[in-house]
């Protein structure tokens, strides 16, 4: 990395939201990023995630540098202070979600579902109505979301039969081809992102991504950046689409280009 300016540029006020899988991290952090994060924020730039992931594994040693903004993890059933290791909100789902499973399984092709808790994460096939049962059994704490797995990847990240089976009673997004994930309504990653900005204070709120499920949080962002290995569908809808992808490291790019536009770089 080699920001070369002639007046160094402030982050104070500018928040990054980024989602973690695809867009930060693909079989590991891209080297090039980390001193690109640390840089934006050791000139006052407030940096988190923004992520299907429970935060609360990525810390204690396992991300190369620490987020200093809370996080809205488990694509925002959760909001999480990587620094004081600590939930700061919990945005579960009612206690039938078992149903909104009954019901996908009654009325799509499926091969696996996993039930998210604050505690354990068990996956089940949904073939199987006694492997199910078990699953549910095990759950003893507070569900953040569900994770359907489509019985063959795809391009529809979103199957139309979800969204007709379900109808509002939960938010769904993909983050993958292989499977889409529900949440309770009204809690995704706009929510999690405006929450975030509330929570720090910012000014500006810039998101990164790369699917489906970012699609959200792009919407109600200041600006925001598709990464070069993004879908379609999110770069029509970013404020900047960087040449790098997720293991090229997008971040230098991002970071440098914020600098000119809102740090007062020269």
């Amino acid at each position: 990395m080699n920001f070369d300016f002639k007046k160094e540029p402030d982050f104070t006020g500018i928040l990054i939201c980024t989602d973690f899988d695809g867009t930060l991290y693909s079989h590991g952090i891209a080297p090039a990023n980390v001193p690109a994060i640390d840089y934006f924020m050791k000139r006052g730039g407030k940096f988190t995630l923004c992520s299907g992931r429970d935060g609360r594994l990525l810390n204690g040693g396992n991300l190369p540098f620490t987020p200093n903004a809370p996080a809205a993890c488990m694509n925002s059933g959760m909001i999480y202070d990587f620094e004081k290791d600590e939930i700061l909100e919990k945005n579960p789902m009612d206690d039938d979600y078992y149903v909104l499973l009954e019901d996908l399984i009654a009325g799509m092709a499926l091969r696996r579902a996993d039930i998210v808790s604050e505690d354990l994460r068990i996956g089940f096939d949904t073939a199987d109505p006694a492997d199910f049962a078990a699953a549910r059994a095990k759950i003893k704490t507070p569900v953040y979301k569900l994770v359907v797995y489509k019985a063959q990847p795809s391009d529809d990240w979103v199957p139309e039969e979800a969204v007709r089976i379900l109808a509002g009673r939960a938010n769904i997004l993909s983050n993958s081809r292989n499977c889409f994930e529900l949440t309770r309504p009204g809690i995704d990653k706009a929510y999690g992102v405006k929450k975030i900005k509330k929570l720090t204070g910012a000014k500006l709120l810039i998101t990164v991504g790369d699917c489906d499920g970012d699609i959200s949080m792009f919407r109600v962002a200041d600006d925001s950046f598709a990464v070069g290995n993004a879908i379609p569908e999110l770069k029509k809808i970013a404020g900047h689409v960087t040449d790098n992808t997720v293991t090229q490291g997008a971040f230098p790019e991002i970071i440098h280009d914020l600098a000119y536009l809102y740090g007062g770089a020269e």
